[in-house]
């Protein structure tokens, strides 16, 4: 039984790795983290943050392959769910900062003094699409 365990961790920790080396593979490669650091000017920290954002991966992955349950109230479900929905909006307009998606868009759409407007809706109109979610379908 303690084999079992054994490879089960040595899989984990290999699968964990895969997914790591995938995520910041895509993150180098159109250089969004390094961006994003820029902008909360933590250049300096830039190796811890992406230890920290390894080991994360690795953990979610051993917590899914050993069906781990983590028991968490309403109150640390909100927090986690909001820190997560920061590193997604901030990963996000990273991405949208380094690919010029903002200044393309307003030019099609002929857009010039509102476009600080279009921005906060697009953020409004997710927010409340997530709240509609979660009382649609609960936690």
């Amino acid at each position: 039984m303690l084999i079992r365990y054994v490879i089960l961790v040595i899989v984990c920790m290999a699968g964990g790795a895969v997914i790591a080396s995938g995520y910041f593979a895509f993150i180098s490669l159109i250089g969004i983290f390094p961006k994003l650091l820029e902008k909360v000017k933590g250049n300096r920290h830039y190796m811890l943050v992406e230890g920290l954002l390894t080991y994360g991966a690795v953990i979610a992955n051993a917590i899914y392959v050993f069906n781990i349950r983590v028991p968490i109230t309403i109150i640390g479900l909100s927090v986690l769910s909001f820190f997560g929905g920061v590193f997604v909006g901030c990963l996000v307009g990273a991405l949208a900062e380094v690919l010029n998606v903002f200044p393309i868009i307003s030019r099609r759409i002929n857009i010039r003094r509102g476009m600080p407007y279009v921005i906060y809706a697009i953020g409004i109109g997710k927010a409340i699409g997530s709240f509609i979610g979660l009382m649609a379908y609960g936690l």
